[in-house]
């Protein structure tokens, strides 16, 4: 089904969406209310039924991701596959848009290190989130796009902190490492921080926003950018990463393939032929290529 112009999803694309994440729809007719109870469910569904993934890069001509709302609903609905912010976070605004919640998207600057105490450094706005009002309360992050991401919405206040089966993620305020606010005698910026918990008390930021508005435009640019840049982390990287609802998340990485709990690594595989990867894509993702998709697959393991 087309968007058409209107550039917003109509009722029966949200109705295919939730059947697609496998939201417990109440009823299958009415859709749910925009409480935080719902915003918390839909997160968690999409980031156990949506798998964040580079696939594109790897294996069209192309090499090019289609960020249009059309191009989204197909991808992710209709052909079950994923994606990366730009395509997840947009499908999220989308969809909680057409449940009724006040939302607003922006961008943010990845900044998590290789491993835990490298330094800090903070990538161009190349990462869509999704910030979500309510009249009362804290606004909240929204966000299904960032690898293995939080499985719930995190409250913008200080040392917030959500927790889902011991996956932990809190919220921090930071400063751009690079700031000088003080030439034109500003104040630093202070920027939202998204942190993730490595154990033994060790947090790790992951990307860092402010409230800014931005526009689809924007968008075009940055995903251009990951598609194109011989910088962008995607651009030579195989990834495909999803969570399960029992707290698990499922990651290809290259050639190898990991089944991580909270606690650590609960399984891991090695590939040794591109096949035992295509059936790890198959069981664990539900993704199944395509004869043109393996036609220009340009990191098949031989």
């Amino acid at each position: 089904m087309s968007v058409g112009e209107q550039e917003r999803f109509t009722r029966e694309q949200i109705f295919g969406i939730l059947r697609r994440i496998k939201y417990p729809l109440a009823n299958p007719d009415v859709l749910p209310e925009p409480t935080l109870e719902t915003l918390r469910e839909l997160q968690c569904h999409c980031i156990a039924s949506i798998p964040f993934e580079t696939l594109s890069l790897r294996m069209t001509k192309s090499r090019e991701v289609d960020i249009s709302l059309q191009g989204i609903y197909d991808r992710i609905v209709n052909k079950h596959r994923g994606g990366w912010c730009f395509s997840l976070n947009r499908l999220a605004f989308e969809l909680l848009r057409g449940l009724g919640y006040t939302v607003q998207f922006t961008l943010a600057r990845v900044c998590k290190p290789q491993k835990y105490g490298d330094p800090i450094s903070f990538s161009a706005l190349t990462h869509r989130v999704s910030l979500v009002r309510f009249a009362e309360g804290p606004k909240y992050l929204f966000d299904i796009g960032f690898g293995n991401t939080s499985f719930y919405p995190l409250p913008l206040e200080e040392g917030a902190e959500v927790d889902f089966l011991g996956h932990k993620r809190r919220m921090a305020k930071t400063v751009h490492n690079l700031a000088q606010p003080e030439l034109l005698g500003n104040p630093p910026e202070q920027l939202w921080c998204s942190e993730e918990y490595m154990g033994e008390d060790k947090w790790v930021p992951c990307y860092a926003f402010t409230e800014q508005q931005f526009y689809e435009v924007d968008c075009e640019v940055g995903n251009f950018y990951t598609c194109f840049s011989p910088q962008s982390h995607f651009f030579d990287q195989f990834w495909c990463f999803q969570g399960t609802l029992d707290g698990h998340y499922n990651m290809i990485i290259g050639n190898e393939f990991k089944i991580r709990s909270a606690t650590g690594t609960v399984k891991k595989i090695v590939f040794e032929k591109e096949q035992e990867r295509l059936d790890v894509l198959e069981k664990y993702f539900g993704i199944v290529l395509t004869e043109d998709e393996l036609k220009y697959h340009d990191q098949r393991i031989e």
